[in-house]
């Protein structure tokens, strides 16, 4: 059967991220940061929505993989688990495409992120790409999507290599990797890789990474400046907007926020009393809830060893395609690439001292064996610190796993623990 595309998915998401921002410009409390982070999403998925009709080359890619080449030869990136997360988030509807990809035969251990994905290109609910761009970075699901989503989509597509280890020698093959991919898109797309474009986007990039530090520096402060969810917001920025002008401005922005309110001795909650260390990604339509609980009972998400701890180095501009293969080495999940040593164990023993930290939340995603396969070692080293680990069995999807009484019961029981100790 031939499947009609329909891109309603991404039309709700650009609706509804419009309506937030919209609501957030009314209210004079809200960080103009945040206001700018919602106009930037809208700007992302308005691309996505008009690629065919602006004749734009749309290139869907999976995490982690270097859209600053995608962005320095002017194509038009779709970051393939980020659009099913916000999906999730601002529609709380994924029923239909999970549905999609079981009837597909794709088994429910799955991450329902890539299962999502699948089933939402079978029933024509995103727009076709022109080119599907995936690596082995960070987990298998990762790199069997982009197979499949070629053979689904009918288009063309490109596979990085990313060696495990970090060395002069993996740097320079990863490089080789990336200058082919750049031939392949060349190829398909008909425009040609603007090198000082790249260097320029690498140029902020290494900027931007600056910029994250500095904004971790300022969540230390007692009490934290930032919000309990925010951290998905800087997730969010750096895997959409890579290099891109709109990153520096939003980040510049919200970096002199905290910093005046660390200054003025101003939390992000009336009352700060649980510092927690968040391990992983929490579901994505719970996230309000989960504001709301930060709020009523001041427990805040200060530090995320896996998402927004950048790895020491700086970025080159003069050797641009290096450059981008050594940020890939930097990433904060690059802890979780490879064997598990003192890149991740030691980065979490870190970041729970100089954070001060009260008790770690272990995100447990059933369908990401990556994440579940370490949640003993982490435990453990935790333990050795006197850290408490709560252990939250969920999908970044699917609410059918865990439901929001579950979760409440869950987090009030642990606060409790907390506040005994």
């Amino acid at each position: 059967m031939t499947v009609v595309e329909n891109t309603n998915k991404i039309q709700a998401i650009v609706r509804a991220a419009r309506l937030i921002s919209r609501i957030r410009q009314a209210d004079p409390k809200t960080r103009k940061s945040e206001i700018m982070y919602y106009e930037m999403l809208v700007k992302y998925f308005e691309r996505i929505l008009n690629a065919r009709e602006n004749d734009d080359f749309l290139a869907a890619h999976t995490v982690f993989f270097p859209a600053e080449l995608i962005y320095a030869m002017d194509l038009v990136p779709m970051h393939s688990e980020t659009t099913t997360w916000m999906i999730s988030l601002f529609t709380g509807e994924c029923s239909d495409i999970l549905q999609a990809g079981i009837e597909m035969g794709l088994a429910s251990e799955i991450c329902t992120a890539h299962r999502g994905l699948a089933g939402a290109f079978a029933i024509g609910s995103l727009p076709y790409p022109d080119a599907m761009l995936w690596s082995n970075m960070v987990c298998d699901n990762t790199a069997k999507s982009g197979e499949l989503i070629m053979e689904l989509c009918g288009c063309p597509g490109f596979f990085i290599d990313r060696p495990f280890k970090d060395s002069r020698h993996e740097v320079e093959y990863l490089a080789g990797e990336m200058g082919d991919m750049v031939k392949f898109l060349e190829k398909h797309s008909g425009k040609k890789m603007d090198w000082d474009n790249l260097s320029t986007i690498v140029e902020r990039m290494d900027r931007q990474i600056e910029l994250v530090r500095e904004v971790n520096e300022l969540r230390k402060a007692v009490p934290t400046p930032f919000h309990s969810q925010g951290f998905m917001e800087l997730v969010s920025v750096d895997y959409l907007f890579p290099g891109q002008p709109e990153a520096i401005e939003y980040l510049e922005t919200l970096r002199q926020e905290l910093d005046d309110a660390v200054k003025a001795g101003q939390g992000a909650v009336p009352q700060e009393r649980f510092r927690l260390m968040s391990l992983f990604i929490p579901p994505m339509y719970l996230m309000s809830f989960l504001e709301k609980i930060s709020q009523e009972y001041g427990a805040l998400s200060v530090v995320e060893p896996f998402f927004t701890f950048w790895g020491e180095g700086r970025l080159d501009p003069s050797r641009p395609l290096e450059s981008v293969a050594k940020k890939s080495y930097m990433i904060p999940e690059m802890r979780m690439y490879g064997p598990m040593d003192e890149r991740a164990l030691g980065a979490i023993v870190d970041c729970a001292q100089q954070y001060k930290v009260d008790g770690a939340i272990y995100y447990a995603d059933v369908g990401c064996r990556h994440t579940c396969a370490t949640l003993k070692l982490f435990k453990d080293v935790l333990g050795e610190i006197d850290v408490p680990v709560l252990t939250m069995d969920c999908d970044v999807l699917d609410p059918t796993v865990t439901t929001k009484e579950e979760f409440r019961e869950k987090l009030e029981r642990f606060f409790e623990l907390l506040e005994d100790r």
